[in-house]
């Protein structure tokens, strides 16, 4: 086994997580060698096998380590349940305004550059993104199960809730930040979560406010 390296775990920890997911994503997962990570980490080859045996584990650590940073903060809005009188856009307004100031950080985009890059041609890449997306719906599920159950949204499957909410952002943030597409470029965070909100959150409400 490697020797221990001289500053403890956590803070060498985080800086191969950020030097990975910068060369996973410049390079790809092929392209990227341990060694590049360790040098751009500022640590020893053997420091980082310390972390990380394998180059899958960083690279899943990477991953999966920063998404899941998001679920406290979607469990938190979701626990603060609905609005009294029921119909309030608001709890969406915030879950949205969340959801889109993660996803367009810079770690986030890293992230997005490489599932978008290696998922389809690499299952246990695309697994990754698969556990976090299973782990935000089961955070949102009980949310969205309760709010038709008491008639704020309509009765419909959750999971259409999930893509109809999701989707949008989603594909607004891999048009305009990823591709960077010119036409959509003056397209500001607030307007992307209002879009959202006055043509997809009506049919979802059941007095479509």
């Amino acid at each position: 086994m490697a020797a221990r390296p001289k500053n403890p775990p956590p803070d060498r920890r985080g800086d191969i997580l950020d030097a990975a997911l910068r060369l996973f994503a410049e390079k790809g997962y092929d392209a990227a060698t341990n060694a590049e990570i360790a040098r751009a980490a500022g640590i020893t080859a053997a420091a980082l096998y310390y972390y990380f045996p394998s180059k899958e584990e960083l690279f899943r650590a990477a991953v999966s380590e920063h998404l899941a940073q998001f679920l406290p903060t979607l469990t938190n809005l979701t626990r603060q349940g609905g609005p009294p009188d029921g119909g309030s856009q608001e709890p969406f307004r915030s879950l949205l305004q969340r959801a889109l100031a993660f996803f367009t950080g810079e770690k986030s985009q890293l992230v997005l550059k490489i599932i978008l890059a290696e998922g389809p041609r690499r299952p246990e890449i695309r697994q990754i993104w698969n556990e976090q997306t299973a782990a935000a719906f089961a955070s949102l599920m009980p949310y969205l199960a309760g709010a038709i159950a008491d008639g704020r949204i309509r009765p419909v499957d959750p999971r259409l809730v999930f893509v109809l909410l999701q989707g949008p952002l989603m594909s607004a943030i891999v048009l305009r930040d990823l591709l960077q597409i010119p036409a959509l470029q003056e397209l500001t965070d607030e307007a992307l979560v209002d879009a959202v909100l006055e043509v997809t959150l009506p049919g979802l409400l059941t007095d479509g406010r």
